[in-house]
């Protein structure tokens, strides 16, 4: 069949936006900090989109690119080759980030700053407005904390998330995509507007240091996953320190409360949770045992 994608016109600044997902596995420019990804900088823009074209049809196999693959259009394809395309290939590899500034649009002020928190800092980040969040939060409280940091193993901490997955979720929960007795109630009189000055509050809230002990298994996993088992590395949605990646819709995992993190996994295991976008936590979770997800989930709680 004929590859469409490769008479498609792409857009190079189109595709920046659209590449935040891909930095962290073959870094912001197409430069991998890894040495398992290959460098997409300076490749040829018709290549590019003729691969992701492959991945996405099953005519090319790969484990991790097959879900990243899934969900993009044709213009999509072509607008990520552009843009790598357009990227100098440089003469080295790329060092890895310490910082995860590629994984994080959003800047989180102190979680010291709960009472001099503005709105106007953030108006043009955020579709919400800060301080209208922090008012509404009240009824957040019993349960996520003041800040966001919540206190309870059993439920996340908010703290520093980014604020388009905040908002996605709550309103996941109200249409039901996301099922929880308790949350069900909570956002049923949440406006649109509501669930975005919400999220935009806690985006800008920093989350507290984990506590658990660290777990090399699961440090393992994290980075490198499982081959024989077509175990993804969380290190490619999630990051390098854990932190996500808020364009690309990916959650932080660094410092989350354990307990939470455990119920996460093993719901998108059994499939009672299913609001993952193409199915990805699903297919990855799936294939992990409980020593697996016990020993992620002492790694992931570890992060700093």
């Amino acid at each position: 069949m004929f590859n469409t994608a490769l008479a498609v016109q792409g857009d190079a600044e189109a595709g920046k936006a659209k590449s935040a997902m891909c930095g962290a596995c073959h870094g912001a420019t197409g430069l991998s900090p890894a040495p398992t990804y290959p460098n997409l900088a300076g490749q040829q823009s018709a290549y590019i989109a003729k691969q992701l074209a492959d991945f996405k049809s099953g005519a090319r196999t790969d484990m991790m690119m097959a879900p990243m693959a899934a969900s993009l259009s044709e213009q999509d394809m072509a607008d990520l080759g552009a843009y790598f395309s357009s990227q100098p290939r440089g003469g080295e590899q790329a060092a890895v980030s310490t910082d995860d500034s590629a994984s994080t649009a959003e800047v989180p002020a102190s979680a010291e700053n709960v009472e001099i928190v503005t709105a106007t800092s953030a108006k043009a980040i955020y579709a919400g407005d800060v301080k209208a969040g922090q008012e509404k939060s009240a009824m957040c409280v019993a349960c996520h904390g003041a800040d966001g940091n919540s206190l309870v193993s059993m439920y996340p901490k908010l703290a520093g998330q980014s604020a388009n997955y905040l908002s996605k979720q709550l309103a996941d929960f109200k249409s039901g995509a996301r099922v929880d007795p308790v949350m069900v109630g909570m956002v049923a009189g949440l406006s649109a507007a509501d669930m975005d000055d919400l999220a935009a509050y806690y985006a800008v809230q920093t989350s507290s240091e984990g506590t658990s002990e660290t777990s090399q298994v699961g440090h393992k996993l994290y980075f490198g996953g499982d081959v024989q088992k077509g175990i993804t590395a969380c290190v490619a949605c999630h990051g390098v320190k854990g932190k996500g990646m808020a364009q690309a819709g990916f959650p932080a995992v660094a410092g989350q409360n354990a307990d939470y993190l455990k119920k996460q996994i093993s719901t998108f295991r059994d499939g009672s949770r299913g609001n993952d976008n193409n199915n990805m936590m699903r297919n990855i979770a799936i294939k992990l045992s409980d020593s697996d997800i016990n020993e992620l989930v002492k790694y992931m709680s570890s992060l700093k």
